[in-house]
């Protein structure tokens, strides 16, 4: 039920050490900018063929949220799932315990209060979720993960919104929709063709004030899975930090991207073998999120999940060729 082959694959033997997006970087609005994020509406479509078993099911989400401190929104949630002949496979709804949006892209995770899912055996109440919403205009998307299935799910982490919505929408509001810096588009080569390619070359101001710049590549042929990406990454930060490193799962929704990966190489040995998350978004304004492992708050996080792309580049940008 509404479980993506790569979700079901990628559950952890073990949790991995990883920082949370809380204070990662800074919110990119403004001072005087009214600071609310919001994501609502309702909308849904039909499964595809990557749901064995479930192709042509309907699906609907519903979720109205607003957050100033994004550990502490206020909304709810509510899920549907039918069989093409109507009956009912599973219906959820909660609370929301965590959303941050930027530009329109944004992260909501919640608790499941009531549940009713007549023919699967799993519990569903208590359990935690985690949706991550494109509010693409005529094209809005959304990506989840559930808890009931075993997904790791932690506040502010979710997948890219892989799901095409057909019926209804969502708006997101960031608080500064399109504020900051546009990207220019990659100094690389991206080779299409069959596949996924994501592709980034990108620098300026970190949050601290000194100079950084990230390089990624990653490819996942054509008819691979999540785990099947080719690619590396390198990020340096003038003064402080130079790693770089394979990456191990690449998930893409629309613009979005989210990837993992493992570091290699570092100025600091303590850090190779560590995993590492990155989210892109290839959009009007470009953005890029990272999140590292050895810093001081580590809850879990599983491959193929990231924070909201929240950083605008001063030059350089990002291309998601899904």
């Amino acid at each position: 039920m509404l479980s993506p082959k790569f979700v079901r694959r990628l559950v952890p033997a073990g949790a991995l050490a990883l920082l949370a997006a809380i204070g990662v970087l800074a919110s990119p609005a403004a001072a005087g900018q009214d600071p609310v994020m919001r994501v609502s509406g309702a909308a849904g479509g039909r499964l595809g063929p990557e749901w064995p078993g479930m192709e042509g099911d309907p699906v609907r989400f519903e979720i109205d949220g607003q957050a100033t401190d994004p550990l502490h929104p206020s909304g709810t949630f509510h899920v549907v799932h039918r069989k093409p002949d109507g009956r009912l496979l599973a219906e959820f709804s909660g609370r929301i315990t965590s959303l941050k949006a930027v530009d329109e892209v944004a992260i909501v995770t919640g608790v499941i209060d009531a549940a009713e899912h007549p023919d699967i055996d799993l519990e569903f109440v208590g359990k935690p979720v985690a949706m991550t919403v494109y509010d693409g205009g005529d094209h809005d998307r959304i990506g989840w993960a559930w808890g009931f299935f075993g997904a790791p799910v932690s506040p502010l982490q979710g997948t890219a919104p892989y799901f095409a919505l057909t019926d209804g929408g969502f708006r997101v509001d960031g608080g500064a929709r399109h504020h900051g810096a546009q990207g220019n588009g990659p100094a690389v080569d991206v080779r299409t063709g069959d596949g996924t390619t994501v592709a980034a070359v990108l620098g300026g101001p970190s949050p601290t004030g000194s100079a950084l710049r990230f390089d990624l590549s990653a490819r996942v042929p054509a008819g691979g899975d999540a785990t099947q990406v080719q690619g590396s990454f390198h990020f340096t930060e003038r003064g402080k930090a130079s790693l770089e490193g394979r990456l191990t799962c690449l998930q893409t929704g629309g613009p979005v991207a989210v990837t993992t990966g493992v570091v290699t190489r570092s100025d600091d040995p303590a850090q190779v073998g560590k995993p590492v998350s990155f989210s892109l978004k290839d959009g009007q304004v470009d953005r890029i999120s990272w999140l590292w492992s050895w810093s001081a708050e580590k809850p879990p996080i599983a491959d193929c999940l990231s924070t909201v792309p929240s950083y605008a580049p001063r030059w350089g940008g990002v291309v998601v060729l899904p």
